[in-house]
């Protein structure tokens, strides 16, 4: 494996960001905002004016910063270090490979590519070219997830024998909807939620278990817009000893699902179990910051969002429990960041947080699924 290219310049990487989504006002420009020693927002490209810029210009938050009008741009200006691809799913592989062939570090929005094999492409020139491919899975720094680690590194729960992790919602077609507006509504190759919140799902699964034994899936629109909005994927992992228990790890998202308090994670483990719901109002983006400008995932999630732990008193059939509400620690989005100026700074590859291996396993896991879902059986993920 070649090392990292050293850098010419010092100071910040000179970053652009392809794409005027809500990633940008919500997770990217404010990263980079929030790191000035580390980045520096150096241009943004947006194919053709829709004003969704303006909050962030008339906010002061891109002052000197340029707007381009074509990829080309991006790829041929020399001061450009990384480029954070922030586009539709289905055009990642061919703006990742361009910005690589050039030279330019990518960190690319989940999934990476819609596929396995486009994935192993990327990286291979990337690493062949001394350059960093960073996976967006800012999911693995939020608040309820990392409190969710800590809880199980405790040993609190003893060993894991299930785990649900749902993103469920309730979104019936309202009547104003209308096929192609929004591209994540938009039925097309990896616009299904799996790929979407089944990549940061299954991502923390990988990060908690590592990669399973074998896999289930199914995957359906039941909203009728001819796109796969629901699935479920069950991933079967060995006993890990002295345990004899197979653990099973359920992953799913429902987009019609009409509760007031939505699950969000149910462990069972060997001593106790924890339940979490994520209320409407429970995501600090929703609950604290007004602006499309600020950024979310810096603040421990509102005490309403907390979960709860049931640890038994003894272990026995009746058992009684303790209750105890589970305090949840910050969620630390810039860490992504962090770690990625790191990793390109030091020259280091291993450094990097979100691993080529992680990345790949997410997407044969959802291929996998998929195929299940086609096939009606269980598949050995080798």
């Amino acid at each position: 494996m070649t090392s990292i290219r050293s850098r010419k310049a010092g100071g910040p990487i000179k970053t652009s960001i392809l794409g005027t989504g809500m990633s940008l006002s919500v997770f990217h420009e404010p990263s980079v905002s929030l790191l000035p020693d580390q980045f520096k927002l150096h241009s943004i490209y947006e194919r053709s004016p829709k004003g969704r810029l303006d909050p962030l210009i008339k906010a002061g938050k891109l002052d000197k910063v340029k707007v381009v009008r074509s990829l080309e741009e991006v790829v041929n200006d020399e001061e450009v270090e990384l480029v954070v691809i922030s586009t539709p799913n289905n055009t990642h592989y061919e703006y990742a490979k361009s910005l690589l062939v050039a030279g330019k570090h990518v960190l690319i929005e989940k999934p990476v590519c819609p596929t396995y094999q486009e994935a192993s492409e990327l990286y291979d020139i990337a690493e062949r070219n001394g350059l960093i491919i960073g996976v967006y899975q800012n999911r693995r720094w939020d608040s309820d997830f990392l409190t969710l680690k800590k809880l199980l590194d405790s040993n609190k729960l003893g060993d894991v024998l299930e785990m649900t992790s749902s993103f469920d919602r309730y979104r019936p077609l309202p009547s104003t909807y209308k096929a192609g507006e929004n591209w994540k509504e938009t039925p097309g190759e990896s616009n299904n939620s799996i790929y979407n919140l089944g990549s940061h799902l299954i991502d923390q699964a990988i990060v908690l278990f590592g990669q399973p034994d074998e896999i289930s899936g199914k995957v359906w629109d039941s909203r009728g817009i001819g796109l796969d909005e629901n699935f479920v994927v069950n991933l079967y992992y060995p006993p890990t000893p002295p345990s004899k228990s197979l653990k099973t790890v359920t992953l799913k998202a429902s987009i019609l699902s009409p509760l007031p308090h939505q699950l969000r994670f149910l462990i069972k483990g060997s001593k106790g179990s924890y339940v979490k719901y994520t209320l409407p109002t429970s995501h600090p983006a929703l609950k604290k910051y007004t602006s499309p400008a600020d950024h979310e995932g810096f603040d421990i999630e509102p005490e309403e969002g907390w979960g709860t732990a049931y640890i038994a008193k003894e272990e026995k059939d009746g058992s009684d429990f303790t209750e105890e509400t589970v305090q949840a620690v910050s969620g630390d989005y810039i860490g992504l960041y962090k770690n990625l100026y790191d990793t390109i700074n030091s020259g280091d590859r291993g450094k990097l947080a979100v691993k080529r291996e992680e990345v790949l396993s997410v997407l044969r896991i959802i291929e996998l699924a998929r195929k299940s879902s086609e096939e009606g059986k269980v598949l050995s993920f080798q």
